[in-house]
Order: C-alpha cells, then sequence, then structure tokens
C-alpha cells in the first residue's frame, strides 16, 4: 500500500481528508499536516518530516498532496522528499485526485504511476459545467443521494 499525506495553507488538507472519509471511506496509512498560521515554518516541516518517516516505515511509498504550487506546504514537502525514490510530491490538490488514490493505492506498489493516476484524475476533474435552462418539466427527476 501506497502511503498519502495531505497539507496545505490553513484548513485545506483537514477539509480534503474529511470530504475523501465520507466518500471513500476511512483510510489507513493517510496523514493530514495543516500549515497553521500561527505556526513556525521549523515546527511545519518537523512534523511534515515526522509524518513522512511513519509512514515511509510501513508502506511502499508516499505521496504527498499539496494545495498550492511554491507555497510553504509544497516547498517543505520537497525538501521533506528529497532523497526518497519512492515519495512524490503532487500539488494543485483536489478533491477528484484523493478519491482515486484512496480507492487504488492499496492494488498499487509503484508510488510514480499512482502519482500519474491521481493527476489524470485531478484534471480530468476540473469542468466548465453549465445547466441548459430548461422547464421543470423537462429535468430528470432526483434518484437519491448524490455523492
Amino acid at each position: 500500500m501506497i502511503g498519502c499525506i495531505v497539507t496545505g495553507h490553513g484548513e485545506f488538507a483537514n477539509g480534503l481528508a474529511q470530504a475523501v472519509a465520507m466518500i471513500a471511506g476511512d483510510q489507513e496509512h493517510f496523514e493530514v499536516v495543516p500549515f497553521r498560521e500561527t505556526e513556525s515554518l521549523d515546527a511545519f516541516s518537523e512534523r511534515l518530516k515526522s509524518a513522512l518517516q511513519g509512514l515511509l516505515g510501513s508502506t511502499d511509498g508516499v505521496l504527498v498532496f499539496t494545495d498550492l504550487l511554491g507555497g510553504t506546504p509544497f516547498r517543505s514537502a520537497m525538501l521533506a522528499a528529497a532523497g526518497h525514490e519512492n515519495v512524490a510530491v503532487l500539488t494543485g490538490t483536489n478533491l477528484p485526485m484523493l478519491i482515486e488514490v484512496g480507492l487504488m493505492r492499496a492494488a498499487e506498489s509503484d508510488v510514480h504511476a499512482l502519482a500519474r493516476q491521481a493527476v489524470e484524475a485531478g484534471t480530468g476533474g476540473i469542468q466548465v459545467a453549465r445547466l441548459e435552462q430548461k422547464g421543470q418539466a423537462d429535468l430528470p427527476e432526483d434518484e437519491g443521494e448524490g455523492i
């Protein structure tokens, strides 16, 4: 199994982790390391390194999901991942990519192949949606609960 770390500014990581659990169930070897406004860079970096080391000892590799290219969580993740062949850092994280990884990571042992799948799912999840203007009678009936 491939481990996951989700990090980002403020409550970004916590919110995504909660949504993943709601949709794909509780996740093993899944760590959330938020970067809080009141936290020093050194303290955050140490928490991120600790989470990475813990997962590396019990998984085939680790994907680190970050929110913003060039931001503090991204830069800290890149530094923590340096020298580890079985760690990949992704940025621009969104819910579709985390759900894909959450459902596929138990069956995948190649961290880089799973990273490519995550990017594909994340990119595919970005759409411009438009609801056509129709009369109420033309709208499909609600078929139950959604995701």
